[in-house]
């Protein structure tokens, strides 16, 4: 008789547990099933967003290209303008040149001829 007493709890508790599995397994699909929902939406909005990712790095691309060809036009034109600058003090320098010496001999001249003429009027002063 203990037996099946022992039999009876027995299948009683199997009965329980099957049917606890049964529902937890019921909980675990439903899980997955939203798991898979959510998966499915996050992949839709991430479409665009991959899209816009794309657009943008063309977007960027364009505009460090164009920057690029207006560095390498400011660099063309500051060297350009580098070159201007050291032929004109090369020109200057040259003028300098050419005048300066002259211009020192004539000075020279000059206050030769003034210290002549102070000389000749103080003689006739005396």
């Amino acid at each position: 008789m203990i037996i099946q007493i022992f039999q009876v709890l027995l299948l009683a508790s199997a009965t329980v547990l099957c049917v606890a599995l049964v529902y937890y397994i019921f909980r675990l699909t439903k899980s997955f099933e939203k798991m898979q929902t959510d998966i499915s939406r996050i992949a839709d909005e991430i479409h665009p967003l991959l899209e816009s990712f794309d657009s943008l790095a063309l977007s960027i691309k364009n505009i460090t290209t164009h920057a690029e060809e207006q560095m390498a036009s400011v660099s063309w034109v500051v060297n350009s303008i580098k070159s201007r600058v050291v032929d004109l003090l090369e020109v200057e320098r040259k003028i300098r040149e050419g005048i300066e010496a002259p211009l020192l001999s004539l000075t020279t001249n000059l206050n030769a001829v003034k210290k002549g003429i102070a000389t000749f009027v103080q003689r006739l002063k005396f």
